[in-house]
């Protein structure tokens, strides 16, 4: 036989023998949408200890005759068998399901994690152990911060063809999505030997999206309306012509497409209509990740597009976070309502600091690009970031300041004013 293919029988064979041997470890128990638990269980140094003491006892009895040894020798057989039969089948058909998938909450707030376990064997629980670990947006009541993931874990115990629902309170302590990394259990004999680990085999559906608590930003006051637009405003110098809030009487320099023949007809004088004053208020947010003191200044940013769903303005966010797809960087469009402001909360939550960025010169063009459409713009960005932005002349920049105690808006100087200093 050619060495090369009988080394190919020999590696596939043994492959086989090692997928049967391993299969027999690791189950997999589905049942309707259940995915099931990998399933191991552990009793090999106790099942050895056994089995030496009954080759010892079964020695003996050949040697001395039956003796009360026959008697001992059975017990042990039958209370080794019922210990196998109890490992093997007391978590065979236990699922466990999540009852909310999703929560929405801010930082600080408190949220429940509740677990429905379903135990569809007839043999009980009496020595349980659950294990969960979350990311670190979370933390559980009682629960311990490790390195990379906050756990918890806790004894239970479940009587045979039962259901049980479990609540796991926690706080949310920053920013961020949590999801479940980890969820397993193990559960001893009832006979005092060896043990059953189970782990989810896919990653069970929990998520906590965490929002930035808003924190009030000073400086407010220095965004003014100055341009026509779709902004009611009482003190507009614009007019939206497709508004008609009313009628007064005419006056002298009114234009003649002004008059409101139908009242004039009815009042019996001159009546010239009274439009809605309106102005373009509409903001475009930049979120550079790289900037210092990131946290503290997207507390700011989430007042300010509360601020914004609360009185009517028009939105947009850009983030120098590269992405697949058209466009390559991630962006909020234009819009307001409180559709807009959950869509705002959603991407603020799930920024992360260390997702890649697309090259500074290529989001100058972008930021550019879109502040052409916007008055303002109100940037979570250093201030020389800014600078080299080259925002448009219509458009007036301001940066989030964060100095530790509050979060203030600072107004960039114009690009006149910055030649004039350089």
């Amino acid at each position: 036989m050619d060495p090369n293919q009988y080394d190919l029988i020999m590696k596939t064979r043994f492959q086989r023998i090692k997928d049967r041997v391993g299969g027999k470890g690791n189950k997999r128990y589905t049942n309707g949408e259940w995915s099931g638990w990998i399933h191991q269980i552990e009793n090999e140094k106790q099942l050895r200890k056994v089995n030496a003491l009954l080759l010892i006892l079964l020695s003996s009895v050949v040697f001395l005759g039956p003796t009360p040894l026959i008697f001992i020798f059975f017990a042990i057989f039958a209370y080794m068998w019922g210990n196998y039969l109890y490992l093997t089948h007391v978590a065979k058909r236990l699922e466990v399901r999540i009852i909310e998938e999703r929560l929405k909450l801010f930082t600080e707030d408190k949220g429940m994690l509740r677990l429905r376990i379903t135990h569809n064997s007839l043999l009980p629980i009496f020595f349980g152990r659950l294990r969960v670990g979350t990311d670190k947006s979370i933390l559980f009541q009682h629960g311990e911060e490790l390195m990379h993931i906050n756990q918890l874990h806790f004894p239970f115990q479940q009587i045979g063809r039962s259901q049980w629902e479990v609540e796991l309170p926690f706080t949310a302590v920053r920013r961020g999505v949590a999801q479940l990394q980890l969820f397993d259990m193990e559960i001893d004999s009832f006979f005092g030997w060896g043990k059953v680990y189970l782990q989810t085999r896919d990653r069970m559906k929990f998520e906590v999206i965490v929002y930035p608590r808003s924190e009030q930003v000073m400086g407010l006051e220095r965004i003014l309306p100055k341009k026509q637009g779709e902004q009611p405003s009482r003190s507009s110098l614009f007019e939206e012509k497709s508004r008609v809030l009313g009628t007064r009487e005419y006056v002298n320099g009114d234009p003649f497409g002004q008059i409101h023949w139908k009242a004039t007809a009815k009042m019996a004088s001159l009546q010239s209509k009274v439009y809605e004053r309106t102005s373009q208020l509409s903001w475009l947010f930049i979120i550079d990740i790289s900037t210092s003191c990131f946290e503290d200044k997207l507390r700011g940013m989430a007042f300010l597009v509360q601020y914004a769903t609360k009185h009517n303005i028009t939105f947009s966010i850009l983030v120098n976070i590269k992405k697949f797809g058209s466009p390559s960087y991630i962006m909020l469009n234009a819009g307001e309502g409180k559709q807009q402001l959950n869509f705002a909360l959603m991407l603020l939550a799930r920024i992360k600091i260390e997702n890649v960025m697309i090259p500074p010169s290529m989001f100058a063009q972008v930021v550019h690009q879109h502040a052409l459409a916007y008055p303002y713009v109100i940037a979570c960005a250093e201030q020389e970031t800014i600078e080299k932005w080259d925002l448009p002349q219509s458009t007036e920049g301001f940066t989030l300041v964060a100095t530790g105690e509050e979060v203030k808006m600072v107004k960039m100087p114009s690009l006149e004013k910055r030649k004039i200093v350089g």
